[in-house]
């Protein structure tokens, strides 16, 4: 079942938005809406952990605050980095802000009837490549490998090799660190000029070493450390780790 959430501080705007996804999608797919009434109750929401929704329509100005539901739209990148963002604001001048999350599209609320069905056309497609966005590819003596990205702790780079170190087993390949980076979610962040974390999978971090449940530790660089400490510090806000 497809999961939608919409994020609106007007009850007419929720209203609209759900009887054009009426309009919309096919009888043939099965969806289901939550609806949250501002920031908070959709903040609450993320509170337990993990956003749960495939699809997120997300008003920009709710309440007093100009920009918070690119502030929100940050947490759900992290949170769920497949989740599909569509934003819904009257307020183009904050068009240009949004490119800093990831999003699929801008939809002006004066133009809902008339782009929705593109914008939930563009999500849709994005989401059916999303079995293919949770494993990491890479390639060993030219045969392919995927492994659940989940299942990633770190990665170490020594002379012109990369390991890649799961929960249950190891992978030598030659590809670097950064460019390994590129392709998996943001919460897989550098922390040494050797080495790179899946902070999720970490379980405290202290002077300059995160650590694992299986007591296996990590050096993070100086020059890292900041970076990483407030990424892991944001995670465990709306993680609960």
């Amino acid at each position: 079942m497809l999961k939608i959430a919409i994020c609106d501080d007007n009850a007419v705007q929720l209203q609209i938005v759900q009887e054009e996804l009426k309009k919309n999608i096919g009888e043939d797919l099965s969806y289901s809406v939550d609806t949250f009434d501002g920031e908070t109750a959709f903040d609450n929401m993320l509170q337990s952990g993990s956003c749960p929704y495939n699809i997120v329509f997300m008003d920009i100005v709710l309440g007093d605050k100009a920009t918070s539901g690119i502030e929100l739209t940050h947490k759900v990148n992290f949170l769920n980095p497949a989740c599909q963002v569509i934003y819904i604001s009257q307020y183009l001048e904050f068009a240009a802000d949004v490119y800093d999350t990831q999003h699929v599209y801008f939809l002006n609320k004066d133009r809902i009837s008339e782009l929705l069905g593109k914008a939930l056309t563009a999500a849709l497609k994005n989401i059916s490549q999303t079995s293919n966005d949770n494993y990491l590819y890479f390639n060993i003596r030219k045969k392919q490998y995927k492994i659940p990205q989940n299942d990633i702790l770190y990665m170490e780079r020594n002379l012109r090799e990369t390991t890649i170190v799961t929960r249950t087993e190891e992978f030598k390949i030659s590809e670097k660190i950064d460019l390994l980076l590129q392709r998996l979610p943001s919460y897989f962040v550098s922390c040494h000029r050797s080495y790179a974390v899946n902070l999720r999978l970490v379980s405290s971090i202290h002077q300059y070493a995160v650590a694992f449940p299986n007591g296996k530790s990590i050096p993070v660089g100086r020059t890292h450390y900041a970076d990483v400490k407030k990424s892991f510090a944001l995670m465990n806000s709306y993680i609960g780790s």
